[in-house]
């Protein structure tokens, strides 16, 4: 049998194979035992029955042949072939095997068997009855040979062809009987075992669906555990492990349910903390913010203003000095003007960077534009270039702010680490339009964005002023190519998206 075919049958069919299969090759078995012991034995029979006949002629037939009346041979030939349909033919032949006398039926069957008996009488001793020395009582010389009056001599053939197929049809009848009865054995036997195996599968059946519903994680089965036998105990063992499965899920949902809980506090905390953290970061730098306009200002107002006084006093006194003759007075008049000229500006630039004017009064465009030319006329090793798409919103105030410091911790970066010779910076508006894009872009050496060494206060300090007002910041750095930053703020803050959300 072929295993895959028997691996792809369901259990129906293979409890019906194992039922029905045994018995039918028995049958088989059975019938053909019977078949070959009935041909074997009607062989056999044939072949007895013909060397009996071979036999008896070849004794009867003794005095036909010596004297030569072949008749009454001829007539036993006749009945034997007659009365009885196994013998085919009979043969009577003299010794040099031609024939004397012979019956045989019309038709000849191809199964047929000879046997041959010769036929034999006693040897006489040899006597010359017309001697006459002997008549009148002379005595005559014995042979020098006599012959032995026991010994048997051959004076004919007796062959009597046999054929099995008469005897087997008179007993196909009774081998036909016990072929019926061997077979309404194997068919009771087959009946049993279906009954048998009918019970069997029901049970498997329920085994099955038991399983299958096991398998879907339904473990509320319904099996009978009341049975003795192997198929009870598979029962009793599905319904404990069903009772053990339900047990072992439960107990896995209430742990997850427990967990999940617990991640679930952890993640608002978390959520909280970050929120927090945001919160004093953005408050944080709103107060740096603050504290750099007033130090500003303070040193706009107050020490520009006594700056520009001390340089008009030098002025005067240059021009009081010229004007009485007095060079020398007049030459350090005028350093002392000079010097405070350069005070002025350097003031100047040092409220510039602590907070530009241009952002409150220009906006972050023209901002940005204004720092980016800056960087490119004090650093010429690097060439800074600036781009911005039309029709961008004017920006302004702590939102702007918080750009522009980004975009500044970025090229200072660029300055100090990259060793670029072009940096450039864009920006541009989504399709939605409601973020504003920012890249920053450089030909340097690049840097592994994931070694937490090179990431620096610098990159913390900008994903933090991003994630302050919202924003997303993207940085890829292939290493030896360059590295390139996005940034997306949203145009309108956080805090003012939430109270221009629609109340419920």
């Amino acid at each position: 049998m072929n295993l895959k075919f028997w691996q792809s049958r369901g259990i129906t069919v293979r409890l019906l194979t194992i039922a029905v299969l045994p018995a039918s090759m028995m049958f088989i078995a059975v019938a053909a035992a019977m078949y070959a012991t009935a041909v074997n034995d009607v062989r056999r029979d044939v072949a007895e029955r013909g060397r009996l006949i071979a036999t008896a002629l070849a004794q009867s037939s003794q005095y036909g042949l010596v004297s030569g009346n072949l008749t009454y041979v001829r007539n036993t030939l006749q009945q034997l072939v007659a009365s009885d349909a196994s013998v085919t033919c009979i043969r009577l032949s003299d010794e040099q095997h031609h024939t004397v006398a012979s019956s045989c039926q019309d038709q000849q069957s191809e199964d047929q068997t000879t046997h041959e008996a010769p036929v034999l009488i006693e040897s006489l001793p040899e006597l010359d009855l017309f001697d006459m020395g002997a008549a009148a009582g002379q005595k005559k010389p014995a042979p020098a040979e006599p012959r032995d009056p026991g010994r048997m001599r051959t004076i004919g053939y007796v062959r009597v062809t046999m054929s099995a197929a008469p005897i087997f049809e008179a007993r196909r009848g009774a081998l036909m009987l016990a072929f019926t009865l061997v077979a309404g054995a194997a068919v009771a036997s087959s009946m049993l075992s279906l009954r048998l195996t009918r019970r069997l599968r029901r049970t498997m059946a329920s085994v099955m669906l038991a399983l299958r519903a096991i398998r879907k994680g339904q473990f509320d089965v319904d099996l009978p555990t009341n049975q003795p036998d192997e198929l009870g105990e598979l029962q009793r063992t599905i319904v404990q492990m069903a009772e053990a499965l339900d047990a072992a899920r439960n107990d896995l949902e209430q742990k997850v349910k427990t967990r999940t809980h617990e991640l679930r506090v952890a993640i608002d905390q978390i959520r909280q903390a970050d929120a927090e953290k945001r919160r004093l970061i953005t408050h944080s730098n709103a107060l740096i913010e603050e504290d750099r306009k007033r130090v500003a200002v303070e040193i706009h107002d107050h020490l520009g203003a006594s700056l520009i006084s001390v340089k008009l006093e030098a002025a005067a006194l240059a021009a009081k000095a010229e004007a009485s003759g007095d060079a020398d007075m007049a030459r350090n008049a005028q350093r002392i003007q000079h010097t405070m000229e350069l005070i002025y500006a350097s003031t100047r630039n040092i409220v510039k960077s602590l907070r530009p004017e241009v952002i409150d009064t220009l906006g972050l465009s023209m901002a940005l534009e204004e720092m980016v030319l800056g960087l490119d006329n004090v650093h010429p090793q690097c060439r800074f270039s600036f781009s911005a798409e039309a029709g961008l919103p004017d920006l302004r105030g702590e939102f702007a702010m918080q750009a522009y410091r980004v975009v500044q911790e970025a090229l200072t970066n660029i300055i100090k680490h990259a060793g670029a010779s072009q940096a450039s910076v864009h920006l541009a508006l989504n399709e939605q339009r409601d973020q504003l894009c920012i890249e920053i872009k450089d030909n340097g050496r690049g840097f592994d964005t994931k070694a937490s060494t090179q990431s620096g206060l610098g990159l913390i300090g900008m994903r933090e002023r991003v994630a302050s007002v919202g924003g997303e910041i993207c940085i890829s750095s292939p290493q030896g190519q360059g590295t390139s930053i996005h940034l997306t703020l949203p145009l309108q803050p956080p805090e003012q998206q939430n109270s221009n959300a629609p109340q419920r």
